[in-house]
């Protein structure tokens, strides 16, 4: 079973775990540059979760796919910087569309009016998902870059945010019962 829903910081470990098993080359896409395991394991440890909002994508109990959303209230006022990173073997599933579609209605709902995502021009997979997203994507030095201004929230984005939730908690549930052996027959 899917299921999408918000990462608190009880899933640092699986978030940490889901970027280490990253190919070199996703990694390189995701960091803009090479990380050891080590710095991965550095990048978790640094993540502040006051400004920082990720949604995960969970195939049968496993973190295989996350959109990050990165503010910092003093320094980017009402915006935030977005990163999405998708496990090989489950590329080009509509995974990473999942997550985006997820982490731009909490944005929305959290005031965060503008919002930014850079990858490599190499990175061809994120740029599809960033055009479908974001719209048209600018071009400089080896990098693309998209932006986007999201509306206020209303009434919809938080019903959607709401509906993803109770989603999340049902599918989670369903999960971890999914499978259970048939409870042994009480002695007579």
């Amino acid at each position: 079973m899917t299921v999408y829903r918000k990462l608190l910081p009880t899933d640092l470990n699986a978030y940490r775990d889901h970027l280490l098993r990253l190919s070199a080359n996703d990694r390189y896409a995701r960091f803009c540059g090479f990380k050891t395991d080590e710095a991965i394991a550095g990048y978790c440890r640094g993540i502040d979760w006051r400004f920082t909002i990720m949604v995960g994508c969970f195939v049968r109990g496993e973190l295989r796919a996350v959109a990050e959303l990165r503010t910092e209230p003093k320094v980017w006022p009402g915006a935030g910087e977005l990163a999405v990173s998708v496990e090989p073997g489950f590329q080009n599933q509509g995974f990473g569309s999942g997550v985006m579609r997820r982490i731009l209605t909490m944005a929305r709902n959290r005031a965060i009016r503008r919002l930014v995502l850079i990858c490599l021009t190499s990175n061809r997979r994120m740029q599809a998902i960033a055009r479908k997203f974001l719209g048209d994507l600018e071009s400089d030095c080896g990098e693309v870059t998209g932006r986007i201004q999201l509306p206020w929230p209303d009434q919809v984005s938080l019903l959607q945010e709401a509906l993803d939730g109770g989603t999340a908690m049902v599918n989670g549930m369903l999960d971890q019962w999914q499978g259970a052996p048939d409870p042994e027959p009480a002695a007579a």
